[in-house]
């Protein structure tokens, strides 16, 4: 439920309650998704599979995408690395696996390019996020590096 759920039917189960849920679905109505994304100067078309930085298209493998997504679905949140892995990988976090670290940097280099401004945040021990642009439209500066206290 906390993944976005709205209902759920545990076994065994009969047809008549699964038909009543069925309705009750159909009558709440479809909840709509807007055709692009956007955060700041990116943009995305979760149908086509498509990202833009600005005017430029972004290249970007299934992974990248699916990773892209989940900040721009969730920009200004710090999703759990055991999150990210079951929204990009399927499979829960194993505690050791650099896996996220190295598809953030990728990320990063796709979707920062040689300029200073920088889309993905480091937050110190907790992990990523996507930071929304300030007032004015100016992203904030790269906080790449994670602090030591």
């Amino acid at each position: 439920m906390d993944a976005g759920a709205d209902d759920y039917l545990a076994k065994p189960f009969s047809f008549s309650e699964l038909f009543a849920r069925l309705r009750a679905l159909v009558c709440r109505g479809a909840h709509r998704r807007p055709a692009l994304v956007t955060v700041g100067d990116l943009r995305m078309d979760p149908a086509s599979r498509r990202v833009w930085r600005g005017e430029t298209e972004v290249q970007l493998s299934p992974k990248g995408f699916a990773l892209l997504e989940l900040f721009m679905r969730h920009p200004g949140d710090v999703p759990t690395r055991t999150r990210i892995l079951e929204h990009v990988w399927d499979f829960p976090c194993d505690g050791v696996s650099n896996v996220v670290d190295q598809y953030v940097a990728y990320l990063r280099r796709k979707v920062d390019g040689p300029d200073e401004h920088s889309h993905l945040e480091t937050v110190c021990g907790a992990g990523y996020r996507l930071r929304a642009p300030r007032r004015g439209g100016a992203p904030h500066r790269a906080l790449r590096r994670c602090c030591t206290a």
